[in-house]
């Protein structure tokens, strides 16, 4: 197994009125609409100041909506009292048609007792003679007789001026009601009519709010573009630079250790091997750890599953048929050591006394691959020659 030592972590990214005034309010809020360019096509850059405008552009269609509902909840009340009402007069008007029936009934009646009282009359040419002493068989029944007679002859004056008045009163009611049920369904349909125009309006402002949300949006996600791709062009100008640096801090070692003698034999040997295409080819499977999926760094792992930084450096260099051991400190010592001005790609950097806490491979470039601890994957980075950096180690072929 490998200890490795924990590294430097990389950094990462009311009523006809209240009806009237209900018009004239939606008509006003309309003209301050239309005049104030709610419904225009939006077209600006994205910036700080026209986000800022467009959320205030918001906050005031937002406010246009919640007054606009407030109206629209009012006259959805006005409406329903005004068919309330016209539903009560058409209640008043079915009593008064049952009214009017049986008035029209007893009037029917009352002509019917008229025509019975005149035929009668006619007939008997009159009650006197009917009912004089001489021509009765019964005496004793002439005084009744013309009792009755008398209230016969009351009783239809009675009927007649009855008649006349039921027959004034059912033309007055039926005037009254007509005219109260002409006004309430005007009035009806002044309440449905501007409760439809605040609907119309709210569904205008309600689209003019979402096309100013969506051009908020689309502010948001173009500055959000445009950090991104400032992000990762610094990215890339760092990593450059780190790459620039480190190659030239090869350059500048490889001066140094040139000057370097065979007393100081883990930066320089005079025995290491000729660098061959072996190195390039583990290189070569080294980097398909990378992925996708990039394999992740697990503790004894020597597998796609995930690998520790000896198990990597071990796979790699099992493909291109060269076996060393699950082990940094082993690794070390079955490598030949090079000087840092020779390295070449495939050479192992070892990290730690003899090696025994980190190992990762040169690929060129003044670069490394590694996997260095848990919680990251495989990755290429520049190499180190910190950290307790101990020397270059080239594999037997």
């Amino acid at each position: 197994m490998t200890h490795v030592v924990r590294l430097a972590r990389p950094s990462s990214p009311q009523g006809a009125r209240g009806l009237q005034k209900a018009s004239w309010w939606l008509s006003t809020l309309v003209a301050v609409a239309v005049t104030s360019s709610v419904f225009t096509a939006l077209s600006h850059s994205a910036n700080a100041a026209t986000v800022a405008q467009e959320k205030a552009r918001a906050a005031e269609l937002y406010g246009q909506i919640q007054r606009v509902t407030n109206q629209i909840q009012y006259l959805g009340q006005q409406a329903d009292l005004a068919n309330i009402r016209l539903a009560k007069i058409r209640d008043t008007i079915a009593n008064t048609k049952t009214i009017v029936a049986n008035i029209e009934g007893h009037v029917s009646s009352d002509n019917t007792q008229l025509r019975s009282d005149a035929i009668f009359s006619y007939v008997n040419n009159g009650a006197t003679a009917g009912s004089s002493p001489l021509f009765t068989t019964n005496a004793g029944s002439v005084g009744a007789t013309d009792v009755y007679n008398q209230l016969a002859e009351g009783n239809i004056g009675t009927v007649i001026a009855s008649l006349k008045t039921n027959q004034v009163q059912l033309t007055q009611e039926r005037f009254i009601l007509m005219g109260e049920q002409s006004q309430a369904q005007s009035a009806v349909n002044d309440a449905a009519a501007a409760l439809s125009q605040a609907d119309a309006l709210k569904g205008n402002i309600e689209a003019a709010h979402s096309q100013v949300e969506g051009q908020i949006s689309a502010y948001y996600n173009a500055i959000a573009a445009a950090a991104a791709a400032a992000t990762q062009r610094a990215a890339a100008a760092a990593a450059a630079a780190a790459a620039a640096a480190a190659a030239a801090t090869v350059q500048a070692t490889t001066a140094t250790a040139q000057t370097v003698t065979a007393s100081s034999p883990q930066l320089g040997s005079s025995a290491a091997p000729a660098p061959d295409s072996l190195g390039q080819g583990a290189v070569q499977a080294a980097e398909t750890f990378l992925g996708p999926p990039a394999v992740w760094y697990v503790w004894g792992g020597a597998s796609r599953s995930g690998v520790d930084c000896s198990g990597l450096t071990m796979l790699a260099y099992q493909a291109v048929g060269i076996s060393l051991p699950h082990y940094s400190g082993a690794q070390f010592a079955d490598t030949v050591r090079v000087p840092l001005w020779d390295i070449q790609p495939g050479d192992l950097l070892f990290y730690g006394t003899n090696g025994d806490e980190h190992v990762s491979m040169y690929v060129g470039g003044g670069q490394m691959i590694e996997a260095p601890e848990t919680g990251y994957q495989v990755h290429i980075t520049p190499i180190r020659l910190g950290y307790g950096f101990v020397g270059i180690g080239r594999v037997r072929a």
